[in-house]
């Protein structure tokens, strides 16, 4: 409950609360987000959901990609609560996805790419749609030898990484060809 008043009261300071005008469509796309399971050991798909935004506080149009998940952080039981994984794209931010894309896939392309038992940063940003998210990318190996790009969802007032999240060598392509979607301006985005 605490860290739901804090959430909602940084939401609050940062003028979350007024949007402006707003406008947004479904869109499809075939991201998949990757969870760790601690009960398996191994990392476990969730579908995104994909909408793309406009909003009169923020130039540009907005990637607003979501996976739902659970996660035992938040909550000191330990009980696994429901969360949603998101990564959030501005037109003005496509390049830093990208940069970090390339990285990954400079990374898989090595002749015996480097492993990564913690996470290896490679780049980050500050989110045009909500100041003070930061997404950070890194580079994973799972203990099964699965290659992630990891990305870090970081609320400024809270400190360090909220949750981590990893995108598998699949998903990281369809978020390539999403991108090249949005640079090409081929969402239907509906007033």
């Amino acid at each position: 409950m605490k860290k739901c008043l804090v959430i909602i009261i940084a939401a609050l300071l940062t003028g979350c609360g007024s949007i402006g005008a707003y406008s947004e469509s479904q869109e499809d796309t075939k991201v998949s987000f990757s969870e760790y399971n601690a009960k398996t050991g191994n990392y476990l798909n969730q579908q995104a959901k994909l909408k793309v935004a406009q909003t009169g506080l923020v130039s540009g149009n907005t990637l607003l990609y979501a996976a739902q998940g659970s996660s035992s952080q938040f909550n000191v039981n330990k009980d696994n609560i429901h969360v949603s994984y998101p990564l959030w794209i501005n037109e003005s931010e496509v390049d830093d996805v990208e940069l970090a894309i390339n990285k990954y896939r400079h990374w898989r392309a090595e002749v015996i790419p480097r492993n990564h038992s913690a996470i290896e940063p490679i780049n980050e940003y500050v989110s045009e749609w909500m100041n003070g998210v930061t997404f950070k990318f890194g580079l994973y190996n799972s203990e099964q030898g699965r290659a992630f790009l990891s990305i870090c969802y970081e609320f400024s007032e809270l400190g360090g990484c909220t949750f981590t999240y990893m995108i598998d060598e699949q998903s990281v392509e369809l978020l390539s060809d999403d991108l090249e979607k949005f640079k090409q301006d081929l969402f239907d985005l509906k007033s």
